[in-house]
């Protein structure tokens, strides 16, 4: 058990080698994955000594996997659990001269999905009776005290090592913000989505690259897009408006079945941010399991996740290249009174008093001592300034907004600008954004006393609007 990113997958890549230098033995190592994204990655990574198990293998791989050429097989567990064909080639001896061994990736996924998601992970352990003499190797970043004695009951492991180190990054600064809880329920998003889109359209290419996460439900994935067009319009793009050029896309478990979009997020998550226009993902839990991210810098939950692990494996995302990072979570009492999250993720909320590094430590059975190093910076509790960048105005009503759209319609009726009602809407829906005259003078091809004039009709507005 690992911090994500530590690079646990090396572990079972030098394993042929070693065999092969030290006990001047082949070996094989089968592992197990949950994700095509990570098989295709190690598939890259490893090339012509490695293959894919799957139900329509073409010919050429089937006799390699039949005579033993490979040194890694990488597959689903529904595609060797069960399959006897693959049990029966297993038992040759072109196994049983080999070492063998056999890697549980994302090892998690045997209790968290096993129950009733994707049941075959219970069914590992029928490879103990095909390879009895395989040594087996989990590999995962999140795990509590119990998770580890589970998994090793499911996986049917004996005489286990288990080598662990508190989950939580240093270079991550973790940050949990209270979201005011505002009706109707979309301008409780609002204030996540608004101020960082409109962050977005400011720095453009200087922006981090952010994944923001949506828990609850796959609807606020959607809602997510929709504002960011709103607040972006045609800075969405950068450059020609192609779906390559995209600076925010949405990312959910439809799209990991659909292999030409998902493929151009990948490679615009692994480019370098300067040549890549891609700078902020909306998705649910289906981004980044596994996958080599590495140049995430921020992190943020637009509400809680359902549990400890998934908030570590999420956050996890960020800093993969070891430069500070950013954790942001954002919640309300609605949304921890939703009976899919945990216990102590509603407490890791409420905390007010503890070093969020040493709760998570604590959680995952490695004691608040482990958290004593010095981490240069580690959270809100540590450094209450840590929010202040992160504290937003709560988003404008409709009848707030009303008000800010008539007044500049009134301006520009008796000042007789040329001025459309798209731009006007503009104004008004993104009022924040243009107290500052410059940018209106940005957007709008408008005289520099206008868009003074402009900017101080919006602020004055904003003062009264907040203040009540």
């Amino acid at each position: 058990m690992l911090p994500t990113g530590y690079g646990k997958s090396l572990i079972y890549e030098i394993l042929p080698i070693v065999c092969r230098e030290k006990l001047k033995r082949d070996a094989c190592v089968i592992v197990l994955e949950p994700l095509n994204v990570i098989i295709q990655q190690q598939m890259l990574k490893l090339g012509s000594k490695a293959l894919t198990l799957s139900k329509n293998m073409c010919e050429t791989w089937m006799k390699r996997l039949e005579c033993g050429d490979c040194s890694y097989i990488f597959c689903h567990p529904e595609n060797i659990i069960g399959e006897k064909n693959i049990y029966t080639i297993l038992s040759k001896k072109a196994y049983s001269s080999k070492l063998v061994f056999i890697v549980v990736d994302e090892a998690h996924c045997v209790i968290q999905w096993g129950l009733e998601y994707r049941p075959i992970y219970r069914e590992i352990k029928q490879l103990r009776s095909v390879l009895p003499h395989a040594n087996i190797l989990a590999l995962t970043a999140t795990l509590s005290l119990q998770g580890q004695k589970e998994l090793q009951k499911y996986l049917l492991m004996r005489n286990t090592d288990i080598i662990a180190t508190p989950p939580s990054k240093d270079n991550i600064s973790l940050i949990v913000v209270p979201r005011p809880f505002i009706t109707p329920v979309q301008k409780t998003y609002d204030y996540v989505f608004q101020p960082v889109f409109l962050e977005l359209k400011k720095k453009g290419q200087d922006f981090p690259l952010t994944i923001i996460y949506c828990s609850g439900s796959m609807d606020w994935v959607g809602y997510g897009i929709e504002v960011a067009w709103k607040v972006l319009g045609d800075d969405m793009y950068a450059g020609e408006k192609k779906t390559e050029n995209q600076r925010v896309v949405m990312y959910h478990s439809s799209i990991e079945k659909g292999d030409e979009v998902k493929k151009i997020i990948y490679t615009n998550l692994s480019t370098n941010p300067s040549e890549s226009p891609l700078k902020i993902v909306i998705a649910t839990i289906a981004l980044g399991m596994g996958a080599d991210l590495r140049h995430v810098s921020q992190v943020i939950h637009a509400g809680p996740p359902k549990s400890m692990e998934a908030y570590i494996q999420q956050t996890g995302r960020a800093g993969r290249d070891g430069t500070q990072a950013t954790a942001v979570l954002f919640w309300n009492k609605s949304d921890i009174g939703r009976p899919d999250v945990t216990q102590a993720v509603k407490d890791y909320c409420r905390n007010c008093d503890n070093c969020r590094r040493s709760l998570i430590d604590s959680y995952f059975g490695f004691g608040s001592a482990s958290s004593d190093k010095n981490v240069p910076i580690c959270c809100d509790i540590c450094d209450s300034n840590l929010k202040n960048d992160w504290l937003f105005t709560p988003p404008l009503n409709s009848l707030q907004i009303h008000a800010i759209r008539t007044a500049i319609q009134s301006f520009v009726k008796i000042q007789k600008i040329q001025i459309s009602s798209m731009c006007v809407e503009s104004l008004a829906s993104n009022a924040s954004y243009y107290v500052n005259a410059e940018n209106i003078l940005k957007e709008f091809k408008l005289s520099e006393t206008i868009a003074n004039a402009l900017s101080s009709i919006i602020s004055q507005l904003l003062e009264i609007q907040i203040s009540k």
